[in-house]
């Protein structure tokens, strides 16, 4: 932890991403300001200058990274969910090790250094009295232990990166920018720690017939002039299908028409949906033929 705060700051202790190119999920981990005071002053509660308080003791095991993995998804899949099938990059625990990173029939053995503390104790005198610090001991690599042989499949952590495939169910109502958790299908904790979690972020795809404020959709119609003014039956395509609407004589330029029941599921609760609403377009014609205008100058004098 304190070499990855030295070097980059809290962009050293984030998490990783599960998709190319995809970025550490939220603002990285939490990091406990005690723990890097303490790797810099000694900790374990007074051990400072002049002071002579306990040697901290190994941590345990750290849980693994959350990752992150961006999907795009059609849009009729964000209002009715469905299964989707990703293929993700993680650490997974060594299969050769089982995850301690000790080549199996290798002998382990507590570390005579630090007599299996993990850390070394080293006193520094100074005018301002005796300074006293800690550090991973050098011996085992602050494992406490001695090990005849590492895992040469893991390097000796416990831990490697694979590529898989997994399904995931999308739930009907889901939009632009929801995000789903998988758990345990983060990166792998070393030395049997908990994996952690997989955050899926959803872009849905435009439609170029349907527009989406959410669970209410919107769409448009084009209707003649003459169909207008008489009223008529006209088709409309909804996420169901295409429906029959009836525009009723005397409609308006911009009127909206509502459907009901034809919008998304409401995200939660798929047997509740919004509605449809549909814009009416009223096409007047640029060009008329002899007929045609007769008709509407007879029209107009009525």
């Amino acid at each position: 932890m304190r070499g990855r705060y030295d070097q980059f700051g809290e962009a050293g202790v984030g998490s990783s991403a599960a998709s190319e190119g995809g970025g550490g999920f939220g603002g990285g981990q939490q990091v406990d300001l005690s723990d890097i005071f303490s790797d810099f002053f000694g900790g374990g509660g007074g051990g400072g200058m002049g002071g002579g308080g306990r040697g901290r003791q190994r941590q345990g095991p750290v849980a693994g990274d959350d990752l992150r993995f961006d999907l795009e998804i059609d849009f009729d899949k964000a209002v009715f969910g469905g299964k989707q099938k990703i293929n993700i990059r993680h650490k997974e625990t060594c299969g050769t090790c089982k995850g301690d990173g000790v080549k199996p029939g290798s002998s382990v053995k507590t570390c005579s250094s630090c007599r299996g503390a993990g850390v070394v104790m080293q006193v520094t005198r100074t005018p301002l009295g005796n300074f006293q610090t800690q550090q991973a001991c050098p011996s085992c690599r602050g494992e406490g232990k001695m090990v005849d042989e590492y895992c040469g499949t893991c390097s000796g952590q416990g831990i490697e990166q694979k590529s898989k495939d997994i399904t995931i169910s999308i739930p009907p109502g889901v939009e632009d920018g929801n995000k789903l958790r998988v758990r345990g299908e983060g990166d792998a904790g070393a030395k049997g720690a908990p994996a952690g979690d997989l955050y899926i972020f959803l872009k849905v795809k435009k439609d170029t017939r349907f527009r989406r404020e959410g669970p209410e959709i919107y769409s448009e119609v084009a209707i003649s002039y003459v169909n207008a003014i008489l009223g008529s039956t006209e088709k409309v395509d909804t996420v169901d299908g295409v429906v029959d609407i009836k525009v009723p004589a005397g409609t308006q330029p911009g009127q909206v028409m509502r459907i009901k029941n034809k919008g998304a599921p409401r995200l939660g609760n798929k047997d509740v949906r919004g509605d449809h609403f549909v814009t009416v377009n009223i096409q007047i014609p640029k060009r008329l033929s002899d007929k045609e205008r007769k008709l509407v100058e007879q029209l107009r004098e009525v």
